[in-house]
């Protein structure tokens, strides 16, 4: 088969071959009309565009970010939202797989920048310094997908108060009668939205006073058998707890899990809840109570921020969302 060029697309569309270029690389540009046509003859002759070469011309339409290295339910929403409205806009989303440390965040940063993107979004307030004088140095408009409480953002800041929504679901609990609540946590160094939520249960802990015992805390790893050692431990160390609030859904899920092999009823020997309500929370036996978070609004609204030059700190707010497990 012959391989059709640029040129040959456009003869076969009727159009100039810059209408070609511009329905390919910037959509917004391009009559509805137009558009069909030309993704028509596209699909039909099996075109595909060459990247590589017009990485130079087009990199200002390119919007990078940094997300996690383990990919769950609410990153894959959040991206989608991202991608969503890249898409829409004409824009493409190029994604770098980062650590929650300064050196592998600053490479992921180094390597997006070279791609001379139109922005940046962060999946947390960028912790390294190089990193910061790197995007200063480019001039790039940055959106950080973060924690709005404490640290002042390098541009723009959308996310939502990890410290409210651990406080609620902590008071939460106790108005549904739980008097001995643990914290599970993974590790917080470095990651400015799971020291909010620990510092929100701590603050909700002491403003329900004396009756409610301090100190009920454990930091694993985020996998479900960090949740089912996390429920070991705090039993071992009361064994009166009588419900945990896991900092993820995927600790909670594990938390689940070792109550069914213990035998222990869910919520009468032991309450779980959870944060962050991916796909599974609703699906696992019994529910997961969790608090939800809209992760696809947060990650379009983070787009339209970079895109449209809005510099408005966004608040896209959560929910406590009562199910059978607490």
């Amino acid at each position: 088969m012959t391989k059709l060029g640029m040129r040959e697309i456009a003869r076969r569309a009727g159009v100039a071959p810059i209408t070609v270029s511009r329905a390919l690389s910037r959509p917004e540009q391009v009559s509805e009309a137009l558009r069909t046509r030309i993704m028509a003859v596209v699909a039909e002759a099996g075109f595909i565009p060459d990247r590589v070469a017009g990485s130079m011309r087009s990199s200002g339409r390119i919007i990078g970010t940094v997300v996690p290295p383990l990919i769950n339910s609410g990153i894959a929403e959040q991206v989608k939202g991202m991608a969503d409205a890249c898409a829409a806009n004409g824009y493409q989303l190029l994604l770098m797989q980062g650590e929650f440390s300064p050196a592998a965040e600053d490479q992921a940063i180094t390597a997006l920048l070279g791609w001379r993107p139109a922005g940046l979004v962060i999946q947390a307030f960028v912790q390294s310094r190089q990193a910061r004088e790197r995007i200063a140095r480019a001039g790039v408009p940055v959106v950080e997908i973060s924690e709005i409480r404490g640290r002042r953002p390098i541009d723009r800041v959308v996310g939502v108060s990890n410290y409210r929504a651990a406080h609620a679901m902590t008071m939460h609990l106790a108005r549904r009668g739980y008097r001995r609540i643990g914290f599970v946590s993974t590790p917080v160094h470095g990651n400015d939205r799971l020291r909010q939520r620990r510092v929100g249960y701590r603050a909700a802990i002491r403003d329900l006073g004396p009756d409610y015992p301090a100190g009920l805390e454990v930091e694993v790893p985020i996998t479900p058998q960090g949740g089912a050692e996390a429920l070991s431990i705090l039993a071992r160390r009361d064994p009166a707890l009588d419900v945990i609030f896991c900092s993820s859904d995927t600790l909670a899920i594990g938390a689940v899990q070792e109550c069914h092999r213990r035998n222990w009823a869910v919520p009468g020997r032991m309450a779980v809840a959870g944060y962050g309500d991916l796909d599974l929370a609703a699906q696992i036996y019994p529910a997961l109570t969790t608090v939800r978070v809209d992760r696809e609004a947060m990650g379009r609204v983070a787009i339209e921020a970079l895109i449209h030059g809005r510099r408005e700190m966004v608040d896209v707010g959560f929910e406590i969302v009562q199910r059978e497990s607490a």
